[in-house]
């Protein structure tokens, strides 16, 4: 028997079970990084979509008072150009 190069083998197996075990390792804490990461940027992006939902609804009804003073500002100016008409008529204007 040969136990000399079987102790050998087994050393050797065991040096590189032992690499692969702290490769492995490096790789955990790695992925465990990542996923701390993804987390972060995940509550990030939560929170500008809070942001841009709350900027869309005032934009909304920024539009909404935008459109009603352009149609009130629309009546004054037809109101004024009657009148304008009016007082032509009348022979008071230009």
């Amino acid at each position: 028997m040969n136990l000399g190069g079987n102790g050998l083998a087994n050393q050797k197996l065991k040096i590189i079970f032992g690499i692969f075990l702290i490769l492995s390792l490096v790789n955990v804490v790695s992925l465990v990084m990542r996923s701390k990461q993804i987390k972060a940027l995940t509550v990030k992006v939560n929170q500008q979509t809070l942001i841009i939902e709350e900027k869309d609804k005032q934009l909304e009804a920024d539009k909404v008072q935008y459109t009603n003073l352009a149609a009130r500002l629309h009546k004054e100016i037809k109101k004024g150009g009657e009148l304008e008409a009016e007082l032509k008529k009348h022979g008071w204007g230009k």
